[in-house]
């Protein structure tokens, strides 16, 4: 099947912050023109489109700002949080009035219960934990003076701010103390969390209006659950949806992104996860490094005869990152299945992926994935790649998982043939 060169950035004249989208920074997401581009070449209005691995809640926006339903999953309970904020329009003057009585509550308020959790004065000077305390007692003071949806985004704008106020050096993606950082700390410099979270809530502000008059006369619907996308039909069922009409998705790549140690902080600050659930969570994110030496005794034998290949000479190097590899696979063989099950018939499947070099291999995912869809029923009818300019990845995203210079594109469809041996 002949490749079609993508050029996502050049079809459409918008950048990657406009309306709501930067909102919140998340490691790796996606620019806005490639879920407008399938969604409109493969969709129609008011189709229910899902994304099961949503992060911050890209897809999701686009769907709706085109007039299309969306659902969205994601493992990450601050991905929840931040794609329902991004994608709700609110009573400007409810948000206005919210913004007066949270800073007049932060002006007020000398503290509250302290946070704690691991390291916290290694990745907080006191004084910046006392600022933050601050502010986020003073959201919990409001709850009950706003509404719930407001009271979200009071969260997301302090959510958003927790890094910049901490020693993490906020050009990595993973929580790191770097030397720059060290020599700033050094030379005097100390966060301004007040400060940052007025200007967020600003910021934050007008980004919201901007949605809101995007969003006017639109009366489509945004759901997001929080879960594990291995269990995508049990979540549907459990909310009374039955099928969707498109499914596009860009999973975690393989041993290249641990998302939880990306926002441990903003998670604990926000009281969204313990240090203990967080550990949990990370334990079922697909693509995790986090195995037990039992998982390393299992014999490791794919389906796929190229992907044993791989798994060989990975193995013959390391051990270990072969099974984070093995793992990858049967943990995506779970999702396609899950996806084929709850997409209807004639409906499109599209996946956004990278391939990886682990241990000096290099990993073809998309082919693989194309294998492993092929198998459950997909048909393959597109497969486009496009350049990778910015999707805020690591400097040089060479971190154990090898610098990933380009996104893959393949489209499938379910046939009307129905498979049903899915063991």
């Amino acid at each position: 099947m002949k490749i079609k060169k993508l050029h996502f950035r050049k079809m459409y004249n918008i950048n990657s912050t406009y309306v709501t989208h930067g909102i919140h920074s998340y490691t790796a997401k996606l620019i806005p023109h490639i879920p407008r581009y399938l969604i409109e070449r493969y969709t129609s209005k008011n189709d229910i489109v899902l994304d099961p691995f949503c992060g911050s809640g890209t897809t999701l926006l686009e769907a709706r700002l085109l007039s299309r339903n969306a659902i969205g999953i994601d493992i990450n309970p601050l991905a929840v949080l931040i794609s329902e904020v991004k994608t709700l329009p609110l009573d400007n003057d409810e948000i206005r009035s919210s913004i007066s009585l949270i800073e007049e509550e932060v002006r007020k308020t000398k503290g509250g219960l302290r946070v704690k959790f691991p390291n916290i004065d290694y990745w907080f000077c006191r004084k910046t934990q006392n600022k933050l305390l601050k502010i986020r007692s003073s959201i919990v003071n409001i709850y009950d003076k706003v509404d719930k949806s407001t009271y979200k985004f009071l969260l997301v704008c302090f959510s958003s701010i927790i890094r910049k106020s901490s020693y993490a050096d906020p050009r990595m993606a993973k929580t790191y103390k770097s030397k720059r950082v060290i020599e700033k700390v050094k030379t005097g410099w100390v966060p301004l969390p007040i400060q940052y979270f007025r200007e967020a809530l600003e910021r934050n502000f007008e980004r919201i209006k901007s949605l809101s008059g995007h969003l006017a006369e639109n009366s489509n619907y945004v759901k997001v659950f929080q879960g594990d996308a291995k269990e995508t039909s049990a979540i549907l069922k459990r909310n009374g949806i039955k099928t969707v009409d498109f499914i596009m998705t860009s999973p975690p790549y393989i041993n290249a992104q641990d998302y939880f140690r990306s926002y441990k902080l903003e998670l604990w600050w926000l009281g969204l996860a313990t240090p203990e659930e967080v550990k949990y969570l990370n334990r079922l994110t697909i693509g995790t490094e986090n195995i037990s030496t039992d998982d390393l005794k299992i014999l490791l034998r794919s389906e796929n005869r190229h992907l044993n290949i791989i798994l060989n000479k990975i193995g013959k190097i390391n051990k270990k990152k072969s099974y984070i590899v093995y793992n990858y696979f049967e943990n995506m063989r779970c999702v396609l299945k899950e996806s084929y099950n709850v997409l209807k018939t004639g409906g499109y499947f599209c996946l956004i992926t990278g391939n990886n070099t682990i241990c000096g291999i290099k990993v073809p995912t998309y082919k693989i994935l194309t294998c492993i869809a092929e198998s459950i029923g997909f048909k393959l009818i597109e497969i486009g790649r496009d350049e990778i300019k910015n999707r805020a990845l690591p400097p040089k995203r060479n971190h154990n998982g090898g610098i990933i210079k380009e996104e893959w594109i393949t489209v499938f469809q379910k046939s009307d043939n129905k498979f049903t041996n899915f063991d």
